[in-house]
């Protein structure tokens, strides 16, 4: 079922792209090509609110539930009335593909018939794997950390493009992504697999290719979070996290892949709410508040010239500390030229008049402002692949050239994923396990279920599956009675649980054949019996457990190398294939 419902958004979507351009009309039309020319005369015509607007982009909810998948009340208030410079979507806004493409569509609408009539950026946080708003209708690549284990850049690029060009196709035009962030911290709670890796040359190398997928694509990009959240054990959605290394050893890592980024032409810099002692001295100031970190840094010393953004400021980072609206004031100072607020509209209200009240008390000049929204609306000027947001507002359903195929796009996702998959130990040799001679598998995950019952049994596997809702409250004395009872046992495993170690460990005691598929950071495995044989996908997304289940059976060769430093014994670059199994 979930299949078949899949195969139907991906036509709907198909279908969207081969729209020609008369087949969308609307009450507005494209404006002659704008650039500095059309940015002067903006500035000159908008008022006070209409800039101050211009530098946020905030989310929207329900009313009665946080689902809101048509413009609704809160997001018309700030459209309309609060001028906003663009809208940010959630999982609550994305039902399918046609119902974004029109949503966004209405949006651009409202902007464009109202007040300084300025397209919105429209941005979302696809990134891949994890982090993947579109779950349905759309491709799911796997994410960075699978790429970083390709040491593909092409494919890399070839993400960047063709995802770029479904969103393009449903009308976004700016892509909260690629993550530079250099994962070192094996703790790190809220980046893992969102990065390609732990080596900052790696980094830079697939980031910088997936930015010119984008483009091609016609997507603006954002690159967070400056100045590195990889070195962290706190979660800045909760927390204020801290990075204390010393200046020479964030120019040799953190900065890296920024630094190359920024040379190389990007759009959007996304500050971090993290603090950095080496370059910010004032206890507690994180980088979305600092002048340091902002101006003089980003600014001035890596001569950033684009739009800086800051992450939501309704996270606990930066709304338990100091508050949302008075720390957007600080985050103007500091250099930022937009302001991330995603969620509340009591709180955005109250953090858009405070930055007015900041400008007319003369906290903030109109000069400064002014300086924003001049870099805001030559972004929006910009051509990127063929389009900018100033003159291609409409969803892109179509145009002259049609999307492509969804085809296209999934092979590079089942490429991507085949060649992420990386076999880091199988001491005693258990794979490949041939689905003619295993007999019964049992499939113990937590983590979809359904999918890798449905991807085994294609494999030729008899296969059951048994959920576990909560390690937690897993109940063991049943899933061990299950897995005797199995010829093999294969365990999905996102983050290594007490009582998961545990049923391994009994199962190994038992002498049972017992594979592990890791479907997140890889450094578990070292917690693991050393006769369980461990493959890490870097993710959980179809094309990951049908490439990790391709490798068990037998049908092809796992090619990923570990893109972190996992041990002594499995470092970076490592492939248990090079040696025989891995010890």
């Amino acid at each position: 079922m979930y299949r078949n419902r899949w195969r139907g958004w991906a036509l709907a979507l198909t279908s969207l792209l081969i729209v020609t351009q008369a087949g969308c009309s609307t009450p507005w039309q494209s404006k002659p090509k704008p650039g500095a020319k059309w940015v002067d005369e903006k500035i000159k015509q908008m008022s006070l609110d209409e800039k101050i607007g211009q530098m946020f982009i905030m989310g929207f909810r329900g009313e009665t539930s946080e689902q809101a998948f048509t413009v609704n009340a809160h997001a018309e208030k700030l459209v309309k009335q609060h001028h906003v410079g663009g809208v940010i979507l959630f999982d609550r806004n994305v039902e399918n593909p046609r119902q974004v493409a029109r949503l966004n569509q209405d949006l651009q609408a409202l902007a464009l018939n109202n007040g300084a009539e300025i397209p919105l950026f429209v941005t979302i946080d696809q990134e891949g794997g994890r982090v993947s708003r579109f779950q349905q209708g759309a491709t799911l690549f796997p994410g960075n950390m699978a790429l970083g284990a390709t040491r593909e850049p092409s494919l890399a690029y070839q993400t960047g493009k063709e995802m770029g060009m479904e969103l393009r196709a449903m009308g976004i035009n700016l892509d909260m992504a690629p993550v530079l962030d250099v994962n070192n911290n094996p703790q790190n709670p809220v980046i893992g697999v969102r990065s390609f890796g732990e080596n900052p040359h790696l980094v830079s190398q697939m980031g910088t290719e997936m930015i010119r997928g984008f483009h091609d694509a016609g997507v603006l990009t954002v690159l967070k979070h400056f100045p590195g959240h990889g070195d962290t054990s706190v979660d800045s959605h909760v927390g204020l996290p801290k990075v204390s290394h010393r200046r020479e050893r964030l120019d040799k890592l953190e900065l890296v892949p920024f630094k190359r980024a920024i040379a190389g032409g990007t759009d959007m810099v996304m500050s971090a709410h993290v603090v950095f002692p080496a370059i910010e001295p004032t206890p507690s100031l994180p980088a979305t508040l600092s002048h340091r970190v902002l101006t003089d840094l980003l600014r001035k010393e890596l001569k950033f010239d684009g739009v800086i953004t800051t992450d939501d400021m309704e996270m606990g980072a930066i709304a338990e500390h100091f508050g949302t609206s008075r720390a957007a004031v600080k985050a103007i100072q500091a250099g930022a030229d937009i302001v991330l607020v995603c969620h509340r509209l009591d709180v955005q209200e109250q953090t858009i008049a405070a930055v007015k009240k900041a400008v007319t008390s003369g906290q903030i000049s109109e000069e400064r402002i002014d300086q924003s929204v001049r870099r805001i609306l030559k972004l929006k000027a910009k051509k990127v692949g063929n389009v900018s947001v100033a003159t291609h507002y409409q969803s892109e359903l179509a145009g002259s050239q049609p999307f492509g195929t969804r085809a296209q796009a999934e092979a590079v996702a089942r490429e991507t994923a085949k060649r992420a998959v990386t076999l880091i130990r199988d001491k005693r040799k258990r794979l490949p396990l041939t689905p003619t001679k295993t007999g019964r598998l049992l499939v113990i995950t937590a983590n979809k279920p359904q999918t890798f019952k449905e991807v085994c049994a294609q494999a030729g596997y008899q296969v059951e599956v048994a959920r576990v809702e909560d390690w937690s409250q897993a109940p063991s004395p049943e899933l061990l009675a299950k897995a005797t009872q199995a010829d093999a046992i294969l365990i999905g495993m996102s983050r290594l649980q007490d009582k998961q170690l545990a049923l391994i460990q009994q199962l190994e005691k038992k002498q049972k054949l017992v594979i592990v598929m890791g479907m997140d950071v890889p450094y578990d495995v070292v917690k693991l019996p050393p006769d369980t044989a461990f493959l890490a996908l870097y993710g959980s997304t179809r094309p990951s457990i049908e490439a990790g289940v391709g490798v068990m059976a037998g049908k092809f060769s796992s090619g990923g190398r570990l893109p972190v430093t996992v041990s002594n014994t499995f470092p970076y670059g490592f492939s248990a294939g090079d040696d025989g199994g891995g010890t």
